[in-house]
């Protein structure tokens, strides 16, 4: 296992914990002003009602649901703010999904009101979008990157029903470009990948639990998960209970390593701290060192802390399964779902100008695999055909949350923009070297599965 790159036996301070991001504030109430006045306060109520009782539950032991996703964007809000305040109703692992993109918009957010159609479109992802506010979020910080260039850049009026429509029209002088923006979703491949690890994860859980033993158990599979038999890993974890000399494999499908929890750091730090259950931190704890190469399931029995139930202040038992698909196979079919993406897109582009799509790509796989997906989003933007549109180019908008293990921060990405040149022409890209939630000036040039190449964006 990867070790984080500091010492991990650090414990959050006492004091100094009630500051206040003033930025991220001031986008929530913008937000929160374009919600539909007569429901907003009845919808933000809710989700807190919903919330507090998923923590009274949580404290006894249901991981039930935090929030209805039906409305997300009151989530979205609720999450934020609780980020920004006080902290009392924070989960870190939801707020670092969403906390960047609130930055910059409210960093930004007089520019943004220069763009015209942007507040109709932010009114929209509140209140007709609210179970899906990524998409809109996503249209908002492309349109800043394109302000930031200096093109004049404003949303295009949809038009359902009578012409298909881009999301933005940008100019700078004689040139003109149609803008498309696209928050891909996980796959169903995807989702059905990360259903099918969790679920060999979790057999190795409960014989763990069963025998009273606690372990940490990696894997590179080297297979599509879902040729695997339902008993691969917990035939492992069996094995090994039956004999140490067990602990190692590897097989057709991958190889892997069962060792047994060190508590010696877990107990040093819950000994005087709580860490939230399930966490980065909490993992980095058991193991000594948290990889973002792999990921990751927890499960153990625990006490909550008395007044944050997400935290344990306690653990008597635990097990990890770390696990990363390094499939060929699998990943061709991730970048296939990357391509069925921009042909959807194409279709909103016009004729009478160039256009350019934006794929945004929120990763978990870590650096590796991104790299592989790249080298084949690339191979299949080489010979995509654009039909009868003036499609030129594809940005790659790859977004690598990191809930941080590191003492002096409270969330981190690591983002890459990487271009696809459509076919063969001559046309320059409209917007090279941008970001979206990194400041340009902070740019690295390079790609943020290239560890030496580009370092995260840090927020404290």
């Amino acid at each position: 296992m990867r070790k984080s790159p500091e010492d991990p036996s650090w414990t959050a301070p006492r004091t100094g914990m009630d500051w206040r991001d003033d930025v991220v504030l001031l986008a929530t109430a913008w937000l929160a002003e374009l919600a539909n006045g007569r429901t907003w306060a009845a919808r933000i109520a809710a989700t807190r009602d919903r919330f507090l009782l998923a923590k009274t539950e949580w404290g006894e032991g249901r991981m039930v649901p935090l929030y209805d996703p039906k409305d997300t964007a009151a989530w979205y809000v609720f999450q934020a703010n609780a980020y920004a305040a006080d902290r009392l109703n924070w989960v870190p692992e939801e707020a670092v999904r969403m906390v960047p993109t609130f930055t910059r918009i409210g960093e930004e957010l007089p520019k943004l009101l220069e763009i015209p159609g942007a507040e109709a479109r932010a009114a929209r992802l509140m209140n007709a979008d609210r179970s899906q506010p990524d998409g809109g979020l996503f249209e908002l910080l492309v349109a800043l990157a394109y302000r930031r260039a200096g093109w004049d850049t404003r949303f295009v009026t949809e038009r359902p029903g009578i012409a298909k429509t881009p999301d933005l029209f940008v100019s700078k002088g004689r040139r003109r470009w149609a803008v498309e923006c696209k928050r891909m979703d996980r796959s169903s491949y995807q989702s059905r990948e990360k259903a099918r690890g969790e679920m060999l994860a979790n057999a190795v859980h409960a014989l763990a639990l069963a025998n009273g033993r606690s372990i940490a158990m990696t894997v590179v599979i080297d297979a599509e998960l879902a040729d695997l038999p339902d008993d691969y890993l917990v035939r492992r974890a069996a094995s090994y209970f039956e004999h140490p000399r067990n602990a190692v494999w590897a097989d057709e499908a991958g190889m892997g390593v069962i060792e047994e929890i060190d508590w010696s750091l877990a107990r040093r730090v819950l000994a005087v701290d709580d860490v939230y259950f399930g966490s980065s931190r909490m993992i980095e704890l058991l193991l000594g060192g948290y990889d973002h190469d792999f990921s990751h399931t927890m499960a153990g029995q625990w006490r909550p802390a008395p007044e944050r139930p997400f935290w344990a202040s306690a653990l008597y038992q635990a097990s990890v399964v770390s696990w990363r698909n390094v499939s060929i196979p699998a990943i061709r079919k991730k970048a296939r779902h990357f391509r069925s993406v921009v042909a959807g897109a194409t279709k909103q582009l016009p004729k009478d100008r160039p256009g350019v799509v934006h794929v945004g790509v929120e990763s978990w796989s870590g650096g590796d695999v991104d790299g592989a997906r790249h080298i084949f989003n690339k191979l299949e933007m080489l010979d995509f055909d654009p039909v009868d549109t003036r499609l030129r180019w594809v940005y790659g908008e790859y977004i690598a949350p990191e809930v941080t293990t590191r003492s002096d921060e409270s969330w981190a990405i690591e983002e890459t923009s990487a271009s696809y040149r459509v076919g063969r022409h001559g046309t320059a890209e409209p917007l090279p070297n941008h970001m979206l939630l990194t400041p340009e000036h902070s740019i690295k040039h390079g790609v943020h599965w290239d560890p030496v190449s580009q370092r995260p964006l840090k927020r404290f």
